[in-house]
């Protein structure tokens, strides 16, 4: 039963993280994995996540509300390891977001 669950999980991975659990056959060993390698609250994911906030560019392709829905998800993961942003910050690079796509650029 452990196998075939393993099996399932790993069915849903993508091709860089299925290595990592390849040969694993037990459901709580892909987890510790998972969780060390995506979970761990260390200072290189706190300024990976921070850098991709503070440098989060408006795509032509996607719509507000996915604009909106992923920098949500900035916010959500920098909760879950442990950082906390102002309201006021929050504001502000916001504000910054979209100033940065009205600007054009003088030719």
């Amino acid at each position: 039963m452990n196998r075939m669950t393993c099996g399932v999980i790993r069915s849903y991975f993508t091709q860089d993280i299925k290595y990592h659990v390849l040969y694993k056959t037990y459901a709580r060993k892909i987890w510790n994995i998972l969780e060390k390698k995506y979970l761990m609250k260390s200072i290189e994911s706190r300024l990976h996540l921070k850098r991709k906030l503070y440098h989060f560019k408006l795509k032509r392709e996607l719509s507000i509300d996915e604009h909106m829905n992923n920098y949500m998800k900035f916010f959500a993961d920098l909760i879950n390891v442990d950082v906390a942003i102002e309201e006021e910050d929050k504001a502000v690079i916001l504000l910054n977001l979209f100033l940065m796509k009205s600007m054009k650029p003088s030719s």
